[in-house]
Order: structure tokens, then sequence, then C-alpha cells
């Protein structure tokens, strides 16, 4: 099987299908996830107030400031981190984020 998508996709909704039928091992799900950190990284680190409140881009509802676009996609990472925490409690895991501290730290 390929572990990477068809070049030619429609919309993001086809990417997003192509990705899912496409990753189909480990090490390829954690290549695909380590590719999306590296370009949302650069997104934010090229980031400046300016950039951010003045330009537009295309989104749900129209043009939106990519601040607000940011700001969306932070806070929708929480929530899926949110169903991830209910999964891992019902599989009795401790969460990282519900860890104690290590000593010294």
């Amino acid at each position: 099987m390929q572990d990477r998508p068809p070049r030619r996709v429609t919309s993001s909704r086809d990417a997003a299908e192509a990705m899912f039928k496409a990753v189909t091992t480990k090490p390829a799900l954690i290549a695909a996830l380590k590719e999306g950190i590296s370009y949302c990284n650069g997104v934010y680190d090229s980031m400046t107030d300016q950039k951010g409140s003045t330009e537009t881009v295309p989104f749900y509802f129209g043009p939106t400031p990519k601040l607000s676009v940011m700001y969306f996609v932070v806070t929708h990472t929480y929530e899926h981190y949110g169903n991830l925490v209910t999964y891992m409690r019902l599989k009795n895991i401790v969460p990282p984020s519900s860890e104690p501290a290590k000593p010294g730290q």
C-alpha cells in the first residue's frame, strides 16, 4: 500500500479522506503527524501582529483574519485533546497533563 495521499484532490475533505486511506502503518502516521506539526510551526513562526490582523484567508464564513484562523486551530486542538483524555481515562491511563510533576521539575 502507498503511504502518501494522491496529489490531486478537490477539497480539504477529499485530502483528509485520501490521507486517512493512504496512511496505513504506524511509521507513516508518525511521519504524517510530524509533517503537519512542522507545517503549523512554520506558519506560527512566520506570523506577526501586523500580518495576522490585516491579512485574510478564505475560511468557513468568508475572508477571515489569519490570527482568527490560528486561534480556531489552537482551540480546536484542545477540543481533540479533551476527547483523547476521555478515551485514556476509560482505559485507566493517566493523561500526560494530569500526571504529577516529577521531583526537580
